[in-house]
Parts: C-alpha cells; sequence; structure tokens
C-alpha cells in the first residue's frame, strides 16, 4: 500500500514539473517551422493521454528501483544508466548519446501499440516505442518539456507514417530517428510533418486523416 501511495504522488510531482517546466520557458517555434492548429478530442489524443499516464508509472517505478529492492527493476536500471550517461555529456551530446542508445536498447518490431519506455526495452517496439522512450529520457535527464515534441510524419516516397522525436538545442530543432543514428536539423529532413505531440496536448500541421 505505502509504495502505491508513493507511485500515486510521484505521479503527481511528474505532472506538475511538466506543466510548471511549460510555465518557465517561452515556448519556441514548432519543428519544421509549420503552424499548428490544437487537436481538441479523437483517438490520437486519447492515446496520448493514456501514455502520459505511463510515463508517470515508468517515473514512479525508477523512484522505487533507486531506494527498494522492487521485483521487476531490470528495465529501470537499464534505462537509467543510459539517462545518467547522458547527464555525463554536455550540450548536443547529450541528444546524440540518447539517440544512439535508445537505437540500441529497444528490439525493433514492425508494429506494436503505444508502449512505454520500460515496455519497450521488456517487449521492443516501433518507432512510436522508440520515440516515446527518447522523450522520457531526454526528460530525466534535465530537458525542458517545452524543448521536446513527439513529431508524426511522412517520409516523401515512402507508404504509411512514421514518429521521430525532435528537440530543440540552441534554436535549432534536432530530430531523433530510429531508422539513423545521427541527429538531422529539422530543415534538412525529407520528412512532411503531420501532427505533433507533446506535454501540451496534440497539434495538427495541416488536417490529415491520419490512422496511427
Amino acid at each position: 500500500m505505502g509504495f502505491v501511495i508513493r507511485s500515486t504522488l510521484i505521479i503527481a510531482i511528474f505532472v506538475a514539473t511538466l506543466s510548471a517546466t511549460r510555465s518557465a520557458h517561452c515556448a519556441p517555434s514548432e519543428p519544421f517551422g509549420n503552424h499548428t492548429v490544437e487537436v481538441a478530442d479523437g483517438p490520437l489524443l486519447e492515446k496520448w493521454f493514456a501514455t502520459v499516464n505511463k510515463l508517470g508509472r515508468d517515473h514512479a517505478l525508477f523512484g522505487a528501483c533507486s531506494d527498494s529492492n522492487v521485483t521487476e527493476c531490470g528495465a529501470a536500471q537499464q534505462l537509467g544508466a543510459i539517462i545518467e550517461d547522458a547527464k555525463a555529456q554536455n550540450g548536443l551530446a547529450v541528444l546524440g548519446h540518447i539517440n544512439r542508445a535508445i537505437n540500441f536498447e529497444i528490439k525493433p518490431v514492425v508494429q506494436s501499440d503505444w508502449r512505454s519506455p520500460l515496455e519497450a526495452i521488456n517487449g521492443g517496439g516501433d518507432c512510436k516505442a522508440y520515440s516515446i522512450s527518447k522523450y522520457f529520457a531526454l526528460l530525466e535527464a534535465g530537458v525542458a518539456a517545452d524543448h521536446l515534441r513527439l513529431v508524426i510524419v511522412h517520409a516523401r516516397g515512402q507508404s504509411g507514417n512514421h514518429m521521430v522525436l525532435a528537440a530543440l538545442w540552441q534554436d535549432r530543432w534536432f530530430i531523433l530517428d530510429n531508422l539513423t543514428l545521427t541527429l538531422v536539423p529539422d530543415e534538412a529532413s525529407q520528412y512532411v510533418p503531420l501532427l505533433v505531440l507533446d506535454d501540451k496536448g496534440v497539434r495538427s500541421y495541416v488536417a490529415p486523416a491520419v490512422n496511427y
């Protein structure tokens, strides 16, 4: 019971931290430089809010694993090691380390649901799992929530859509992608942005009918 109460409190603190971070920073422009419109409802918004709750649970488990012998801490310890190594880096190297380490840590699968980082480390995942795990890891490493965006994109000449993470560093957005170890500035990317997700919700770049 004590662990449940502590986990609930930690989840609340995690959500409050996202809100405080948002208030403490002036909102930068979106990656890819396009105007966006808020998505007020729909299945994608529901999936994202459910995923945010999972991130809170992962955050709580991180805390529990750091000071007790709670079972099933293996994935948390693996991800924790990646985050601690990232904290030892400086500047753009923080983003590069997280991108590479998560790309190597998660087993790729053709299609998966919206998995949290610990779920992805345990069971693999697709581009969503990689991007969400990088989002979580960078938050845990101290990167401001307002400097991170999950972006659903379309690759020109390809079928289907893809998810990447965009991270702001020195007024430039860099794309963290499970398909490459290289950080690519958004203006150099070949992707067409469709939707963006962050601590504020979901926004659409145009108004695509995306079934993701």
